[in-house]
């Protein structure tokens, strides 16, 4: 069994579908069978092809009929040759079935090559109708008959949480049945018990994900401010159009010196800021299951977060972490002052947590896809 992956944005981007995808892949590998990445070439001057990791990584100009002429235009004169470049490749990979993770444009051109190569096509949901920092299936009608014709012609479709299945379910008007599977995202555990630490000054609560008005970064900057906590500083990792927004409040409430934002961290970045802090917390106005719960819990790190989306589905209240409603700063001030004078309390919702995430490690996640693409690959295609 060889799996074509169709990744909404891969490396040099950073994110959860990026490191999903490269994760799952990496899996696959481990199984005996190459796969391969295909995603969307973006910025135009990444190189059409190269070897990721040991792995054939293939970017295409993933252009779509929407919105302007130029769009349209594009399409029309690009897409049908784009297509057959793309189907030649994949038929010269001996790929057996196509996997969308996270449906963007990159779906329009696999749904084509499902009916060019007449492959089985699995589409797999991590919030897209929620989380998009654009809002594209609010405002792009284009987004949204795509998103219902992938969802009709899907053999299977798997989500990041119940949340996102039912999400999904009452956007498209029916349930899938039998063809929906809550599959969560996955944290390498050995990536925390081997990577390094970060070192900081002073003892530090960690924040980390994309700088975007869901994330609610702003929130939490607040709640900082307002709990008065003096014993920690506040590390919020990543990048995006926030940013100077969140710069200038941190100007604004006096907190120069004590909110440090290093920008974005690569893989074993991450790791180290998670391993150096001593709580972490999400503070999202909209998550559709938040993958960073799980790294922060492999860490071994007492969670706070928002009680949106997912994140109930594996956040226990009082048990493996605090919740507080999202956009709330009264109530998020009052867990981070918990958190910063209950070092018992940090410490029991710490071991709960990494006890729970045990049963999350990659190998587990691919062994359950396996399960799903043995469901729809015709019989007698071996899956190991």
């Amino acid at each position: 069994m060889k799996i074509a992956f169709f990744a909404s944005r891969f490396s040099p981007h950073v994110g959860g579908v990026e490191e999903l995808v490269r994760q799952l892949a990496h899996q696959e590998r481990l199984r005996n069978e190459m796969p391969l990445i295909i995603t969307n070439r973006w910025p135009k001057s990444l190189p059409e092809f190269e070897e990721f990791e040991g792995m054939p990584l293939r970017r295409y100009n993933f252009r779509v009929p929407e919105r302007t002429w130029k769009q349209m235009g594009g399409a029309i004169l690009f897409g049908r040759a784009t297509l057959g470049e793309m189907c030649r490749a994949i038929k010269a990979h001996g790929a057996d079935l196509l996997h969308v993770q996270c449906v963007s444009s990159n779906a329009y051109y696999a749904l084509w090559a499902k009916k060019v190569l007449k492959l089985p096509l699995v589409i797999s949901l991590q919030g897209e109708l929620t989380m998009d920092a654009g809002q594209v299936y609010q405002n792009s009608e284009f987004a949204r008959t795509l998103m219902r014709r992938a969802l009709t012609e899907a053999d299977a479709i798997t989500g990041c949480s119940a949340r996102t299945i039912q999400d999904a379910e009452a956007f498209y008007g029916q349930p899938f049945g039998d063809r929906a599977r809550v599959i969560m995202n996955g944290v390498t555990l050995a990536d925390f018990t081997q990577g390094k630490t970060y070192s900081h000054p002073r003892p530090y609560i960690l924040g980390i994900g994309r700088l975007v008005a869901q994330k609610g970064f702003d929130v939490l900057i607040r709640a900082f401010a307002k709990s008065g906590i003096t014993s920690h500083d506040l590390m919020l990792v990543g990048e995006g159009e926030e940013e100077a927004e969140l710069k200038r409040l941190v100007e604004e409430l006096g907190l120069t010196g004590r909110v440090f934002m290093p920008g974005r961290a690569d893989r074993p970045g991450a790791v180290a800021y998670f391993n150096g802090c001593s709580f972490f917390v999400l503070p999202s106005r909209m998550e559709p299951m938040g993958i960073v719960l799980f790294e922060a819990m492999a860490a071994g790190k007492a969670i706070i977060a928002s009680d949106v989306g997912g994140v109930p589905e594996n956040v226990r209240h009082e048990e493996t972490g605090l919740l507080v409603p999202g956009d709330d700063v009264e109530a998020l001030s009052r867990a981070l002052t918990r958190l910063d004078t209950d070092v018992t309390l940090r410490e029991r919702l710490a071991a709960a947590g990494n006890r729970y995430v045990q049963d999350y490690d990659w190998a587990k996640i691919a062994e359950q896809y396996a399960e799903v693409y043995k469901k729809v690959l015709p019989e007698g295609t071996r899956v190991r």
